[in-house]
């Protein structure tokens, strides 16, 4: 894999971590992932008034995608309420990729070499492991992992047909632009349903996460779409959830969660995949 690629990968994994830091750390859940997704949408705006609309056939991707995001919202949302950042968040990200990398083998044999396999089940197996452990040693709730366990479900499925889509349309930006403004109508509506003073306290109780955590959270998708027209799908996604790595480091810097011996131990497991995928 060209490593302009990785490097790109790699920096939209510490903006996805960063945005994810700042909806967990923030006392009101709903409104932080509100003003994240709606952060997007200035960007969003400037980016389709530059490149396009996707094309027609490109919509259907983008109506399921905005679909898969929300799903991915609303359990993401909702697992944070059980538990803490370095819980639930290597719960919902580590089963992804292994997720992607079954359907690509079933779905289109032969197109990941047997380097990039490997490379995914490193730091994939070391994020789970990170995930068990937590369940195992930490009083998280049940509920908090099923809820992350299905946020992981959506983060595959949104990746496959994000992907897809983007191809399609050969814009990352394009493609993007059209899915999270899609999608920033079905937050509100369920934002309306279920938090009905949430949309109206956006910009003036979290304007640094509407601006700050919107862009990072913008910018660090696009990079990833960008990667996966020319690599696939499976091992961008891969890299993508190195954002464990950077979540944990906010998580002890910030947050004052315990770094052990155990995390060093994953974070060099995640280090020697994210080689074999370089190299690959």
């Amino acid at each position: 894999m060209e490593i302009s690629v990785v490097l790109v990968v790699l920096g939209a994994a510490f903006l996805h971590a960063f945005w994810n830091f700042q909806v967990r750390s923030t006392g009101d859940k709903a409104l932080g992932m509100a003003a994240v997704m709606f952060g997007h949408l200035p960007l969003a705006i400037i980016g389709l008034a530059y490149v396009g609309l996707p094309p027609t056939e490109a919509w259907q991707y983008v109506f399921v995608s905005a679909v898969l995001h929300l799903g991915y919202q609303v359990f993401l949302l909702n697992a944070y309420r059980f538990g803490e950042l370095t819980q639930i968040y290597p719960v919902a990200r580590g089963a992804s990729p292994l997720m992607i990398t079954l359907f690509t083998m079933v779905t289109v044999p032969g197109v990941l070499k047997t380097t990039e396999v490997l490379g995914i089940i490193l730091v994939s197996g070391a994020i789970i492991t990170f995930g068990i452990v937590q369940y195992r040693t930490k009083s998280v709730g049940f509920t908090g992992i099923v809820l992350a366990i299905i946020t992981g479900c959506f983060i595959a499925s949104y990746s496959i047909v994000d992907a897809a889509g983007a191809r399609i349309t050969q814009s990352a930006i394009g493609f993007y632009g059209a899915s999270t403004t899609v999608n920033a109508v079905f937050l509100a509506c369920y934002l309306m349903r279920f938090h009905p003073t949430v949309i109206g306290r956006v910009y003036r109780d979290a304007p640094r996460t509407f601006v700050i955590g919107g862009n990072a959270s913008y910018f660090a998708y696009v990079a990833v779409l960008w990667a996966c027209l020319s690599a696939p799908v499976a091992v961008v996604s891969s890299l993508r959830e190195t954002s464990v790595l950077f979540a944990i480091v906010l998580g002890v810097l910030v947050l004052k969660e315990k770094m052990t011996p155990f995390k060093i131990a994953m974070i060099l497991t995640i280090f020697c995949g994210v080689i074999v995928l370089r190299m690959a």
